[in-house]
C-alpha cells in the first residue's frame, strides 16, 4: 500500500514539473514574439523618419548653399576647396566635375583650358586629375573663401603660394596619402584625390575653418516675361582655337540645363557616366597676354568688361564686374541673378571685334 501511494505521488510531481515547463516555455514565446513586434515597430518609426527628412519640400529647408542658391537642411560651414583640374585631351573625361558649384573655365597654354572648380554642397568619391597653379586663379579662389588645391604651378602662382596668398594644400605634398595617381593614365595626368581626403588634408594644415560666405544672388526662375527680350540660344560655342579644345554649351529642355561637349565630345564623368549640365554659363571677355616663351598668360580679371549669360534657352547680353574676387553678371548697373545650380563661367580673349571672335550662338 504504502508502495503504491509513493507512486502516485511520484506521478503526480511529475505532471506539475511538465504543466509547469510547457507554462513557462508559452511565455517565454510570447514574450519574444511582442519584443519582436515591438523591434519592428520601432524599425519602421525610425525607416518613416528617415523618410521624412529626406523628403522635406524645399521650402521648409531653412538654409542655402552660398555657391548655388540650392536649399539645404543644414547649416553649411565648411569652407570650399577650390581644385585645379586638367582639361587637356588626355585628362578627359575628368571626375567629379559634375559636382562642382561653380566652375571657371581659363585658358592656360596655347589652346587648352584648365579649370578651377569649387567643391562646397556635393562631396565627390573622386576629383581629378588635379593639375598645376596659375597666379589668375588665386584671386578667385579668395573670392569665394576657399581652399585652394593644386599640384605644382607657374613661377608667379608658386611664388605667391609661398608668400602665403591663398590657404593651400599641395598635391605633390600629400602624394601618396590624400592624393593618389590612377595606374590608367600616365603622368602628370593621373593625380586624383577625394572630398573626403581634402577634408582630412584640411585638418592637417591648420587654417582657419570659420567659413565667410559670399554674398552672390540667385533666383529660381527668369522671371514671368524675360524671355520675351531675350535672344534663343539652344546651343552655344565657345571658340577657344583648336577643334579638339573648342567647347559646346546644348540646352536640355527637359532637365532645363546646359549639356557641355568639349571637342565634339560630350563631358561626362569618368566613374559615374553623368553628364557636366550647368543652370548658368557666364561667357566673359578679358584682356590676355602671352608673357613667356612657355605660352603662359596674364589674364586681367581686376575690373570689368561684357559678357553674355546664358540661361533657360536664353541668351543676354551683360556686362561683368568683379565684386570682391568674384566675377559678376550686372545690366543697367543691377546684378542679374544666377538661376539656382551648377555655375560655368568662360573666360575668353577680348579682342577687337569682341565677342563674336569667340562665341558663336544657335538658336
Amino acid at each position: 500500500m504504502a508502495r503504491r501511494n509513493n507512486l502516485t505521488i511520484i506521478i503526480i510531481c511529475f505532471l506539475i514539473i511538465v504543466l509547469f515547463t510547457a507554462c513557462k516555455a508559452k511565455e517565454e514565446a510570447a514574450g519574444a514574439k511582442e519584443a519582436a513586434n515591438s523591434a519592428d515597430q520601432s524599425n519602421e518609426e525610425n525607416l518613416e523618419d528617415t523618410e521624412d527628412k529626406e523628403n522635406i519640400p524645399d521650402e521648409n529647408l531653412p538654409y542655402i548653399f552660398p555657391l548655388t542658391g540650392e536649399k539645404t537642411a543644414e547649416q553649411p560651414d565648411m569652407r570650399p576647396f577650390g581644385v585645379m583640374i586638367e582639361n587637356s585631351a588626355a585628362a578627359r573625361p575628368q571626375s567629379g566635375l559634375y559636382q562642382a558649384d561653380i566652375v571657371y573655365e581659363v585658358l592656360t597654354e596655347a589652346t587648352i583650358t584648365r579649370f578651377l572648380a569649387f567643391y562646397h554642397s556635393k562631396q565627390p568619391e573622386v576629383i581629378g586629375p588635379v593639375r598645376s597653379a596659375r597666379d589668375y586663379y588665386l584671386p578667385l579662389n579668395n573670392g569665394y573663401d576657399a581652399v585652394y588645391v593644386s599640384a605644382g604651378g607657374s613661377p608667379d602662382a608658386l611664388a605667391q603660394i609661398e608668400q602665403g596668398f591663398v590657404d593651400h594644400i599641395s598635391g605633390l605634398h600629400y602624394d601618396g596619402t590624400y592624393f593618389t595617381r590612377s595606374s590608367e593614365r600616365k603622368a602628370p595626368h593621373n593625380m586624383y584625390t577625394s572630398y573626403s581626403a581634402l577634408e582630412e588634408a584640411f585638418g592637417k594644415t591648420g587654417y582657419e575653418s570659420v567659413y565667410n560666405f559670399p554674398e552672390l544672388t540667385f533666383t529660381d526662375n527668369l522671371g514671368e516675361g524675360t524671355s520675351d527680350s531675350l535672344a534663343r540660344a539652344a546651343e552655344v560655342e565657345v571658340v577657344y582655337g583648336g577643334a579638339s579644345n573648342n567647347v559646346q554649351f546644348r540646352y536640355d529642355t527637359e532637365a532645363e540645363r546646359y549639356l557641355r561637349y568639349n571637342g565634339g565630345q560630350a563631358s561626362e564623368d569618368l566613374e559615374t557616366g553623368n553628364p557636366v549640365a550647368p543652370k548658368n554659363v557666364f561667357i566673359v571677355a578679358a584682356p590676355h597676354k602671352v608673357i613667356d616663351d612657355q605660352g603662359r598668360r596674364a589674364i586681367d580679371l581686376s575690373g570689368n568688361g561684357k559678357g553674355y549669360l546664358i540661361q533657360g534657352g536664353f541668351l543676354q547680353e551683360v556686362d561683368w564686374e568683379n565684386r570682391d574676387n568674384q566675377i559678376i553678371p550686372v545690366k543697367d548697373g543691377n546684378t542679374v541673378p544666377f538661376l539656382s545650380g551648377q555655375t560655368w563661367i568662360n573666360i575668353i580673349p577680348d579682342e577687337e571685334g569682341g565677342l563674336g571672335n569667340y562665341v558663336n550662338i544657335i538658336d
